[in-house]
């Protein structure tokens, strides 16, 4: 404020209008009066030349063709008026253009009310001073003393004239003893981490009648050795003349603001819960190895990229608090198998990264990572308990062909998974072949993605016999997919792509759609064949849909087909997940009037305990038991056994993949009702079938 009396008239200029808002909210509550928000740097001059503000807050970018650097240049030219830039920008570009037009002050945002507050009283003070200096220095002391900073004078040689009480406390000098000392006796300042000591900007200032500050990470070192950090800025005093006179500097204790520093540092940069370097810091510091390498060539390093095995079934048994304690113990335990040199932080959840400098010699790199295989082989104490945890490595070494850090880390990434394949516990080095294949695959994900919203898949149909009169009674419907490129892909090859994507869900909508309107249309067509069913698989994704009987219901009235034609195939695996639910899903779906089959039984998780709660209607026996008939006798028992155990439960019993006259005569005589299989026709397209 100007006085007790007269609120000092700020002028907003800033395009972001909550921002406006806010700032014109913490002005008012500190008693400054706001006579106009504006957005444009043409306004903001035609605004500064009627109404003369006591201080403008002007932001860099502004509406309109003119920012606030070039508006400010305008107002400084014709009007006496302080200027503070208000911006998120703080590139060296910018700072260099808004330094050319002598702001008074420079907020980077965001910025709390307080320091607000003081900069604009310095702002204010400062210009009011500059003004008043040139006829009555004895008022520019009594403003001086007022202020919230250290305020030190000097002569034209730099000898000390004046020193605030705040300059007093700070410098721990009183201002009787300061006086006549050259300036650098009294505030003396070093730079913080080299404790180098700096020249005060005050000298240049008085030198060439520029406006100087201090470098980043000064600290004033006071009388009696104690180290405060401050920041400053030191200009000439001028006569009426604008001759050079002496100086003034101004600065003040940043102590709050170096711990606030700290704090978002640790908040950007560390990983809370390990206390590692987080992701973001990693990022920095491979960046700072990709710059080494650029100027030494020589100079390689190896970058590791670490998975805990099986983490999520630890969170999913023990919880989430072992879980963490787990992680914590992890990251102390691969600290303890790296050299000094290297770096190792957490990228997030259960992954690690490890950067290895100077790695020119291979077989130390292997050596870490068995060092590291070796060590998580044994045993944490946790809760009392001992958990063994192993982890899977990638490892990529740096390269001419990397340009960046995330590409670095997604070749280490793609190894890792290929340890993880190979059975877990071991470590892979990255080859360019790896790369390629998961190209292919993402590729492929791609094409499936479209080929599902194109409706480009087809339909197939294999025959389901009755193995007695061998006539047929239905079909199974098997999805395929004739790539435009590439031909057939096999299902076992695009299937899992779709179970990984979440595509599956929307392809087993599909099949399901066009299995039952193919099927309906074919009872329309030949009358005779209304008693053929459709078999439809149901994967475990899909099982798991809430809306699943609402869907299948919903299919059935859209195509027409009867409900009882309707073959439901689902695994073991979609079952066991959660039985209680399951059995509740398959009364729903057969109170619909589908029948429910069991799918590749004997290959899943099997439970005794609730198979004979399942509604279910069909037992499929898998291939693997059919094709093991005709080398393994012993395998005629187990066979034996499940359909005994189907009829017991009152289920009808398929065999699938019967291929041989052996396979089938063994299959009839153990009393199998059904059977499908290449002996009888391969899965066929909906004209071949017809």
């Amino acid at each position: 404020m100007l006085t007790d009396s007269t609120p000092a008239k700020i002028l907003i200029v800033e395009d972001e209008s909550i921002v406006a808002l806010d700032l014109q909210n913490s002005l008012l509550r500190l008693n400054y009066e706001v006579p106009q928000i504006l957005e444009s740097g043409e306004a903001a001059i035609l605004a500064a030349q009627s109404s003369h503000p006591d201080l403008i807050l002007m932001d860099i970018r502004l509406k309109g063709d003119m920012d606030g650097i070039e508006a400010a240049e305008v107002i400084r030219k014709t009007l006496d008026i302080p200027i503070i830039f208000l911006t998120a920008f703080a590139d060296q570009a910018t700072l260099e253009r808004a330094k050319k037009i002598d702001p008074i002050g420079y907020l980077l945002k965001p910025f709390d009310e307080q320091e607000l507050y003081v900069t604009i009283e310095i702002a204010l003070h400062k210009h009011h001073s500059e003004q008043e200096v040139k006829e009555q220095t004895n008022w520019l002391k009594t403003v001086l003393q007022s202020i919230g900073d250290a305020v030190i004078t000097t002569d034209l040689s730099g000898s000390i004239t004046f020193m605030n009480r705040v300059a007093e406390g700070l410098t721990e000098w009183a201002q009787s003893e300061a006086i006549g000392h050259d300036i650098s006796d009294v505030l003396t300042i070093a730079n913080q981490i080299t404790q180098k000591t700096i020249s005060n900007p005050i000298h240049q200032a008085l030198k060439d009648g520029g406006r100087y500050g201090l470098p980043e990470n000064t600290i004033l070192v006071t009388k009696n050795d104690v180290e405060i950090p401050i920041d400053d800025s030191a200009v000439p005093i001028l006569d009426a003349q604008n001759n050079i006179k002496g100086g003034v500097i101004v600065f003040r204790d940043i102590t709050e603001r170096v711990r606030t520093d700290a704090q978002l540092y640790q908040r950007a940069f560390v990983d809370d819960l390990t206390q590692l370097p987080n992701r973001a810091a990693f990022i920095q510091l491979l960046n700072q190895a990709f710059k080494r390498i650029q100027q030494h060539p020589n100079d390689a390093f190896t970058l590791f990229f670490i998975d805990l095995d099986q983490f999520k079934r630890v969170n999913d048994c023990l919880g989430h608090g072992v879980g963490d304690r787990l992680l914590m113990a992890a990251a102390q335990r691969l600290q303890h198998c790296l050299r000094p040199t290297d770096t190792v932080a957490r990228l997030g959840g259960d992954e690690f990264s490890i950067l290895c400098e100077r790695s020119t010699n291979f077989s130390v790199v292997c050596r870490i990572a068995e060092r590291i295989i070796a060590a998580f082989q044994q045993p944490f104490m946790l809760d009392g308990k001992d958990l063994i945890c192993s982890t899977s490595i990638g490892i990529v070494q740096s390269h001419q062909r990397y340009q960046t850090a995330d590409e670095m880390l997604r070749d280490a990434d793609i190894a890792m998974y290929r340890a993880k394949a190979k059975g877990r516990g071991c470590y892979t080095v990255f080859d360019t072949q790896m790369y390629h294949q998961v190209s292919q695959l993402l590729q492929l994900e791609t094409d499936l993605r479209q080929a599902i919203a194109n409706h480009d898949l087809t339909v197939y149909y294999q025959p389901i016999l009755e193995l007695k009169t061998q006539k047929i009674k239905g079909f199974e419907a098997l999805v395929r997919w004739n790539h435009p490129e590439q031909g057939q892909i096999g299902p076992t090859v695009f299937i899992p792509i779709a179970a990984e994507t979440n595509l599956i869900v929307p392809l087993d909508w599909w099949v399901l759609a066009e299995a039952c309107r193919q099927l309906r249309q074919w009872q329309t067509q030949w009358p005779a064949y209304e008693h053929l069913t459709i078999s439809v698989n149901v994967s475990s994704k899909q099982f798991a849909q809430s809306s699943i009987v609402e869907y299948v219901q919903q299919t059935l009235d859209e195509t027409g087909l009867p409900a009882r034609c309707l073959k439901l195939e689902l695994t073991e695996h979609a079952l066991i997940k959660n039985p209680e639910k399951a059995i509740a899903l398959l009364c729903n779906l057969r109170a619909l009037g589908v029948e429910l089959c069991i799918d590749d039984f004997g290959t899943g998780y099997s439970s005794l305990s609730y198979l004979h709660q399942y509604p279910l209607d069909v037992l499929k026996i898998d291939r693997s038991f059919i094709h093991s008939l005709d080398e393994e006798h012993s395998k005629i028992e187990i066979v034996q056994a499940i359909i005994m155990l189907a009829h017991i439960l009152g289920m009808e019993v398929i065999a699938e993949g019967i291929e041989t006259a052996h396979q089938l005569g063994a299959m009839k005589a153990l009393n199998c009702e059904y059977g499908q299989g290449y002996l009888f026709y391969h899965p066929l397209s909906a004209p071949a079938t017809e």
